[in-house]
């Protein structure tokens, strides 16, 4: 092979051997599709800079005609293959309805380059990666192996073959290994299989003195247990048993015994004002080890996504081996709740990154329902707000809220959306109630169905049922801003504005930044004629 161009990049623990198109995380080569590679390099090579999606599409794909889907999926890869996300990192921002920027900082190098043979033996101490070793690539830019000369082998190249050699030999058995570990040949001492097939989440302990936050323990071990359902392979205790031992000492093995269970997990949570620390440890029964152990540091806005943190870190310790079609259901799944997270904060860029995440879930499974549903709701959430028109945003929301509920009749977020738009835009009160009532009967417990039923009984002028909903909605999710928020809009609406402003003000007393408060609080102000005040909240 022959020299190359010096040039490499570096950011953070990575660094790009642009010559031979290979990114490198601590010496490991990090496995990248050409596509994917190609989008790294051109949101590198402008670092800082929002590269518009057009412009993306076109130096990426040249020569070819692609849709956005195509890129947005690419950019989900790329993302999961540096670990964005995982401990709070971010390597690349979406830029609401522009397109993306690489926002570390990048240093440009020219040391010695390497081959991709002698990259992949120095990485991981001498230890190559299975693939670098096995798989050949597929890029355009392949590294040839040179053929052997005539003349015969140096000496320096028959070490090099039988160094290469010892490194294959080992990589085949570690993936051997890999194999029996992960289909439970591997054991314990005691000859336990390692793989964790059952487990139980118990109650959560509040260690503030707050004593409302007693709640949000226990919502974030009943999601964890409805996260950790999701998983094919593994026996979760229902949350009806393990509310059982709240307020009791904690004796792991004594539990897991009770509950013939393999590990517990045990959590901690301290709130202070809108700012959530919880630790999390999984606890391996059998032989009464820490499998693994987490702290994490989040604000209440961003519950939801924290909760599918802690989920996913727990589905990587969980040694169970998925089939392809188990990992793309939890990866649509994971992606379904980074976007209803978004669409929580109602903000632009918020709505916008949470339609982005709805739509590369329906990339992974086109039939995920729920996901369709998150879909509708956040152009139903862009007309409210402002941010597009309705003849532009409610006829997208119809067609996935309908989409969702050809796949899930059942599936109360999509009659929720649907109600909202029957009654927002299609002007049918009466088929608008039906589709609210029918998401309330499928789940009595999904709040966004009280919240805009409410807004639906002002509009009739049902203003004491109205109120009634919409604190129902505020008892279901007391924490949440949204419902809270909600109150305060109904409260206004229903011409109770001392009421309003003093709820609105409670809230704005947690979080100062939180628009729709703001937004209520001068609205009510301008009814009053307060108009100074109101002005302020404008």
């Amino acid at each position: 092979m022959g020299e190359q161009t010096k040039h490499f990049y570096e950011f953070d623990r990575f660094r790009i051997n642009v010559p031979e198109r290979l990114l490198l995380r601590d010496r490991e080569i990090v496995p990248l599709t050409p596509k994917v590679f190609d989008i790294l390099l051109t949101l590198i090579e402008s670092s800082g800079h929002v590269i518009s999606k057009d412009d993306l599409m076109k130096r990426v794909w040249p020569d070819s005609f692609v849709e956005e889907g195509n890129l947005t999926q690419n950019i989900s890869l790329l993302r999961k293959a540096l670990g964005e996300g995982q401990n709070g990192h971010k390597f690349i921002e979406t830029i609401a309805r522009r397109g993306y920027r690489f926002v570390l900082p990048v240093s440009e190098s020219s040391d010695e380059p390497m081959n991709a043979t002698q990259t992949a033996i120095a990485s991981n101490g001498g230890q190559s990666k299975i693939e670098s070793v096995l798989q050949p690539s597929t890029s355009d830019s392949d590294v040839e192996m040179s053929q052997p000369s005539s003349v015969g082998y140096s000496t320096s190249v028959f070490k090099h073959y039988k160094r290469a050699a010892l490194v294959a030999l080992g990589a085949l058995a570690l993936l051997i290994a890999g194999i029996a570990y992960f289909t439970g040949g591997s054991k314990t001492v005691d000859g336990s299989s390692n793989v964790i097939e059952s487990i139980a989440v118990l109650p959560f302990v509040n260690n503030g003195a707050d004593t409302d936050a007693d709640y949000l323990t226990d919502k974030i071990a009943e999601s964890l247990i409805n996260n950790l359902s999701q998983l094919p392979k593994l026996r979760v205790v229902p949350r009806s048993l393990t509310l059982n031992y709240k307020g009791r000492e904690i004796d792991p093995r004594k539990i897991g015994s009770e509950l013939n269970v393999r590990a517990v997990l045990t959590g901690h949570v301290h709130r202070r004002g809108d700012t959530l620390s919880i630790q999390a440890d999984l606890i391996d029964v059998a032989n009464m080890s820490q499998i693994w152990g987490q702290h994490y540091d989040r604000k209440l806005s961003d519950i939801l996504l924290v909760q599918e943190d802690i989920s996913r870190d727990i589905f990587e310790n969980l040694r169970v081996k998925l089939s392809v079609e188990e990992k793309k259901q939890l990866e649509a799944y994971s992606l379904y709740l980074k976007g209803r997270n978004y669409w929580r904060k109602r903000t632009d860029e918020g709505l916008h990154q949470g339609i982005e995440y709805f739509q590369q879930a329906i990339e992974i499974d086109p039939n995920y329902a729920p996901a369709y549903a998150g879909l509708a709701d956040c152009y139903n959430m862009l007309v409210v707000y402002g941010i597009s028109s309705p003849k532009e945003a409610f006829p997208k929301s119809k067609q996935a809220a309908v989409k969702a509920l050809e796949i899930d009749e059942t599936l109360a977020e999509a009659h929720t959306s649907l109600a909202f738009i029957k009654f927002r835009w299609d002007r049918e009160r009466l088929e608008a109630e039906k589709e609210f009532q029918l998401a309330i009967k499928h789940k009595p417990g999904y709040v966004p169905a009280h919240q805009w039923y409410s807004s639906y009984l002002v509009a009739v002028e049902r203003f004491d049922e109205a109120i009634a909903v919409a604190k129902r909605a505020q008892e279901l999710d007391p924490l949440s801003f949204i419902s809270n928020a909600h109150l305060g809009w109904i409260l206004y609406l229903s011409g109770k504005y001392d009421e309003a402003i003093a709820h609105c003000k409670r809230l704005l007393d947690v979080d100062p930044n939180f628009f729709p408060a703001h937004r209520y609080l001068g609205l009510t102000y301008e009814q009053k004629g307060m108009y100074k005040e109101a002005v302020a909240e404008f």
